[in-house]
């Protein structure tokens, strides 16, 4: 769960350091919401137990290995 849990918070944390450096941008909330949710939902999964039963599924390290890696692209390519 700790390596499901520091990718939720780091998620959460280039989420909010995006919409720090782009607050002058129009939807800078969405974009960056867009980053963080996804981190929020992962977090709230480490600490339910039918959260870490599904994390535990090896499609489930897959399927947010995919989502945060889109969150992060989409991080750096949004303007």
């Amino acid at each position: 769960m700790n390596n499901f849990r520091m990718w939720a918070y780091s998620l959460i944390a280039i989420g909010l350091l995006n919409w720090d450096y782009q607050r002058s941008q129009p939807h800078v909330v969405m974009n960056s919401l867009f980053i963080i949710l996804p981190g929020l939902l992962l977090l709230l999964l480490t600490f339910t137990t039918g959260g870490k039963n599904l994390l535990g599924k090896s499609y489930s390290k897959g399927f947010w290995a995919i989502v945060g890696l889109a969150a992060i692209i989409f991080a750096f390519i949004n303007r």
